[in-house]
């Protein structure tokens, strides 16, 4: 397609300040006042405003680093800009046109998936690049469009999990599996996308909802082990799980029933909480845990380190995989078109080219391509010690509930 215009994101300042000749050869020449521009977009103010200022912080955080101490991607800086959506769909389509409109962003980051959905038309139309830090709505998502999802599916986990647990299960007879997920919110239910495909393996699931604001979990537990359950997977936040912590142990089953927590569970968070309680609970997340030591790992700690002076290791690295998919993308798209000719067409097009994306070992096998728009394809079980996580399995490879393929 023959581009007429600069568009999304890219400010190209018309000058006759150009790269200096002696440097031509030395790769792509990028035009003076060249940019990045990032726009994000997330409820800081709304029901789940704690999450979403906290992950902002964090991504500022990164962004300054590749300006400050990487010098940007390959010599060109970001710029963000930052519109609350208030947690709502209203909320999230004024922030979205408002950046568009005033701030031109090449790629955006939406941390809520779903409250876009009333403007993918017009998205679409734009020829924008989302990146989501969710993956709740597959219709974000299908028929593979502009969105490009970062995280774990929940049905993905779930179904990765049920693998996992066929895969160590010693019997006698199929396993029998324990679901305690939020029955108050939709997103409670994003795990039964994987319900039909997880039964065909031949486990059985009992499930015993709650409420996420639940401060005694010991009915549900009861009822999981009146059941006989081989495994528990709970479906909940970081509060969520040390109240199940607390109940479990309470109730003598601490070390009877091997219990996972889904990606939602910040591990660092929950060792705060409860301390050595969580040890033997597993959980898991794309991110590798911190103690395989990857290049991801160390460069998060040194990142926070240098932002706050605080030693903080986590396994909650999502925006590491941002950034390594901003990179590639940029840099592929400038080898396609060259800096200027470099929009959000290009970035697209060079998504669709990169199934494989050089996390730093953050993730194994993450990436994009034409029929692909969940980033993630394994994730790795991990069990709490102490102070820490450590793995427990090779990396799984996910079934694709979310995204229809695995039914």
């Amino acid at each position: 397609m023959k581009r007429t215009r600069l568009r999304a994101g890219v400010l190209v300042l018309v000058s006759a300040l150009l790269v200096p000749s002696f440097l031509a050869g030395c790769g792509p020449s990028v035009p003076a006042g060249t940019e990045i521009r990032i726009g994000v977009i997330g409820g800081q103010t709304g029901p789940a405003a704690a999450s979403v200022v906290a992950l902002v912080e964090q991504l500022e955080h990164i962004l300054n680093y590749m300006n400050e101490v990487e010098d940007g991607i390959d010599g060109v800086k970001l710029s963000w800009k930052v519109i609350d959506n208030r947690g709502t769909p209203e909320g999230a389509i004024v922030a979205y046109r408002e950046l568009r409109d005033g701030f031109d962003p090449l790629i955006y980051l939406s941390v809520e998936d779903y409250y876009l959905l009333g403007v993918m038309g017009e998205i679409a139309a734009d020829e924008a690049v989302i990146f989501t830090a969710s993956a709740i709505d597959p219709r974000a998502f299908l028929p593979p469009g502009r969105f490009f999802a970062l995280p774990i599916p929940t049905s993905d986990g779930f179904a990765g999990f049920v693998q996992w647990v066929l895969e160590n299960h010693e019997g006698p007879g199929m396993p029998k599996i324990g679901v305690l997920y939020w029955e108050d919110l939709p997103t409670g239910a994003q795990w039964r996308m994987a319900q039909s495909w997880a039964m065909k393996q031949g486990v059985e699931l009992v499930e015993a909802g709650y409420s996420i604001a639940a401060m005694d979990l010991k009915p549900q537990l009861m009822r999981l082990r009146d059941s006989e359950v081989d495994y528990i997977w709970m479906l909940g936040v970081s509060g969520n799980a040390a109240v199940a912590i607390r109940d479990f142990l309470g109730l003598g089953l601490g070390g009877k029933i091997p219990f996972c927590f889904n990606e939602y569970v910040e591990s660092e968070v929950l060792l705060e909480m409860v301390g050595q309680g969580a040890t033997g609970f597993y959980v898991y997340r794309s991110e590798t845990p911190y103690s395989d030591g990857s290049q991801a790992a160390e460069l998060y700690t040194k990142i926070w380190e240098r932002a706050t002076g605080e030693d903080k290791w986590s396994d909650n690295r999502l925006l590491i995989t941002l950034k390594a998919a901003i990179t590639a993308a940029v840099r592929k798209a400038v080898a396609d078109v060259g800096w200027e000719n470099l929009d959000s067409a290009a970035v697209y097009d060079a998504l669709n080219g990169l199934s494989e994306i050089d996390t730093w070992g953050n993730n194994d096998g993450f990436g994009y391509g034409p029929t692909r728009r969940v980033g993630v394809s394994t994730m790795k079980i991990a069990r709490f010690t102490k102070d820490g996580t450590v793995a427990v399995s090779e990396p799984i490879t996910l079934p694709r509930t979310f995204e229809g393929v695995d039914k």
